[in-house]
């Protein structure tokens, strides 16, 4: 009989655990209300934190998200930087950030544009959808980026340095044939309208695209789809040649101090119209940022919301389909991401993705 209440006591003891580390017992936890800042409404970035703040309140969760909107990227990491103390203390909610894993080392260095308020303890909390591309031209003698040399080159608006020069810069410039590029900052719009009217030889085509990791640590993007201005290229009916990038140069790019971290990805044939191959392109995992002060409980039950609920966001934007299947943040290197997170992907028996970089 002893050993029946015993057994009795451990099985309910595992029961309550198990439950605690799942989340059930939510309503056991004191609310927590944690500010998830993003970029402007039109954004996928608006998307995913408008989201966030419907699925976290309809899966019970005691994390309550209050999805905010900003003007953007200087804004949402210097509200961080000057308030992170105040919030470890209980001053002020709890704030997380959109952004993207090759930010981490960028924000926590206060590299150029964030030189004022560096974020030395900046982590990354859980996966985003990525943006991803390549360029395209409609001149078949231009095969390789080291062809673009003296032509003109559509790029980013040079008052968004991180859709632009910031990317431009450390590639072309490793590649020896940055000032040699007439390049056009004309933004996704300009950039499209000069190139079907002839006065562009290339320009970069950005999408939103889910990334997933090969068995061999490669990132690779099965599915994406772009914007207006994309889908306006792709759709012109003039025939279009896409110019892969390759992981050499992207090495060469990383290597440069203080450039953005630039990921290789493969477009798998079929991943947006018109891609009749497997193409080595770029990708930018997105991820939402946090301060490490952020307590670890909370971390945890955000990437466990972010995992069990993943679906539910696709519910609100299709964009949100592209969400990584994994909730760790894609890209990041060992030291960047929120121990909370790894917490609960040990919790989860979920496997830490191994990147290859």
């Amino acid at each position: 009989m002893k050993k029946i209440i015993l057994v009795m006591i451990l099985v309910l003891g595992l029961a309550q655990v198990a439950l605690l580390t799942t989340g059930v017992l939510a309503s056991d936890r004191k609310p927590v209300e944690v500010v998830f800042m993003t970029t402007p409404f039109g954004t996928h970035m608006y998307a995913i934190g408008a989201a966030a703040e419907q699925v976290f309140k309809k899966a019970g969760s005691w994390v309550h998200i209050k999805h905010q909107e900003t003007p953007g990227a200087m804004y949402m990491y210097r509200y961080i930087v000057k308030n992170r103390e105040k919030m470890k203390k209980g001053q002020v909610a709890h704030t997380i950030a959109i952004g993207a894993t090759g930010l981490v080392d960028f924000l926590a260095e206060g590299r150029l544009m964030f030189k004022k308020f560096p974020w030395p303890t900046c982590k990354a909390l859980v996966s985003s959808p990525a943006v991803v591309g390549t360029y395209v031209t409609t001149d078949p003698k231009i095969k390789t980026l080291a062809d673009l040399a003296g032509k003109r080159v559509g790029t980013g608006e040079r008052s968004r340095p991180f859709q632009g020069v910031l990317l431009d810069k450390p590639l072309f410039g490793a590649m020896g044939i940055f000032k040699k590029i007439k390049w056009s900052p004309l933004g996704a719009v300009g950039c499209k309208d000069a190139f079907l009217n002839g006065r562009l030889d290339a320009v970069p085509l950005r999408m939103m695209g889910l990334l997933v990791v090969g068995k061999d640590g490669q990132l690779v993007i099965p599915k994406s789809a772009g914007g207006p201005a994309t889908m306006e290229i792709l759709n012109s009916g003039k025939k279009l040649y896409f110019i892969p990038y390759t992981a050499e140069a992207l090495k060469k790019a990383n290597s440069v101090p203080g450039a953005i971290t630039q990921n290789a990805a493969v477009l798998k044939k079929g991943a947006f119209k018109g891609l009749d191959r497997n193409l080595l392109g770029r990708a930018g995992p997105g991820a939402v940022l946090c301060d490490a002060g952020l307590p670890d409980d909370i971390a945890a039950e955000i990437a466990r919301v972010w995992a069990k609920h993943r679906k539910d966001f696709a519910k609100y934007h299709a964009v949100l389909n592209f969400l990584p299947l994994t909730p760790y943040p894609l890209g990041a290197r060992e030291g960047q991401v929120h121990p909370g997170t790894i917490q609960a992907m040990k919790q989860m028996g979920l496997a830490i993705p191994k990147v290859k970089f």
